[in-house]
């Protein structure tokens, strides 16, 4: 049996069988009720970043990642197994986050014993900024605006972002309050292009933004999407009732003196007659429809083949589709209030009121 308070590799039960596999590393809190388990694999992936709201400070053990670096000797933090690493250094780091905004972490203390980056939560929270975990994704969220975001790998969460190694490459970025900001006030605005957020920046109308440049916004992208156009159907119909158009109109504002609010028609695509029946309910489309299924086959001797409709639910309940598949009616569907099913309705109407 496994016991608390000393690393996986220094365990006196299991001694040295288990070299090769990944270590774990087990921090205790202060009352040992609980423990929690960070697996690191040999290799070293230095520029991972895990969110931690249980650190003192931001801690990186990797040298190189510092832009600006003051070492000195003194001061320690203490482990979740009570050891205890120096503190080498406080510098900065710059990241690039997942919208390509460079962020300044700024007093990162350098602790060469650690094994991974620690990005303290506390920070954002003590800042004003509304922490969000849900779906395996966390988001520090700044009113509108997902300023950070991390993904869960495990039962951690793994900055989405990337470090800025350079001079050369953080003097390029976007200042990040003027980013920030512009990018808010994109969104408070409804979404509003560059060009006007320039105007109104020159007015001195968007306090706090000072160039208007919001970046890419993928809800613009998103939103700017059109539908893709239908291709052209042609059917040539031989004789009556080997296609069929119905729909359902309704309902009216005011009853008819029968008391009917709604009607639905029949239109035959060979020679456009129109068939229209009052009804005082939706309900009554599938009853109304055998009924003049019957009527039609009976005078004219040929039977309905296709059957043209919308997706509404009086044409997709269970009975309707048993009938259609008993009797070897082919059924087509239309999708409901696209240009495409508003134009077969025009036509419909235009028909109908030829016919009255």
């Amino acid at each position: 049996m496994s016991q608390k308070g000393h690393w996986k590799k220094d365990c006196p039960i299991k001694g040295n069988k288990e070299k090769d596999e990944p270590t774990v590393n087990v921090a205790r809190d202060e009352d040992e009720r609980d423990s929690a388990f960070m697996v690191s694999s040999p290799e070293n992936h230095s520029g991972e970043w895990i969110l931690d709201s249980a650190c003192s400070y931001h801690m990186c053990p990797n040298k190189h990642l510092f832009s600006r670096l003051e070492e000195f000797d003194g001061g320690v933090v203490l482990m979740g197994n009570d050891d205890v690493s120096e503190i080498k250094g406080i510098g900065t780091i710059h990241l690039k986050m997942h919208n390509g905004v460079v962020k300044t972490l700024t007093e990162v203390r350098y602790v060469p014993d650690l094994k991974k980056n620690l990005f303290l939560l506390g920070v954002l929270e003590s800042s004003g900024y509304k922490i969000i975990m849900h779906g395996g994704v966390l988001r520090a969220i700044c009113g509108a605006l997902v300023v950070l975001r991390g993904m869960r790998i495990g039962n951690l969460y793994f900055l989405d972002g990337s470090i800025v190694t350079g001079t050369a490459a953080v003097s390029k970025s976007i200042d990040d309050d003027e980013a920030d900001n512009s990018k808010l006030w994109h969104m408070r605005l409804g979404h509003a292009g560059e060009q006007a957020l320039q105007g109104l920046v020159k007015q001195g109308l968007l306090k706090g933004a000072k160039t208007g440049k919001h970046g890419f916004c993928e809800h613009c992208v998103f939103g700017k999407q059109t539908r893709v156009k239908f291709g052209t159907a042609v059917h040539n119909t031989k004789g009556i009732l080997d296609y069929v158009h119905t729909d359902v109109w309704g309902p009216s504002k005011n009853e008819s003196l029968g008391g009917n609010r709604w009607f639905v028609t029949f239109i035959d695509d060979f020679s456009r007659r129109v068939w229209v029946y009052m009804m005082k309910h939706k309900d009554e489309v599938f009853d109304i429809f055998l009924k003049w299924k019957k009527m039609v086959e009976t005078q004219t001797g040929r039977r309905v083949k296709t059957l043209r409709s919308d997706n509404g639910d009086e044409y997709t309940s269970d009975p309707f589709f048993e009938v259609c598949q008993n009797e070897g009616i082919k059924r087509h569907f239309t999708v409901r209030k696209t240009p495409q099913q508003n134009g077969v309705a025009e036509r419909m109407n235009s028909t109908l009121m030829e016919k009255v």
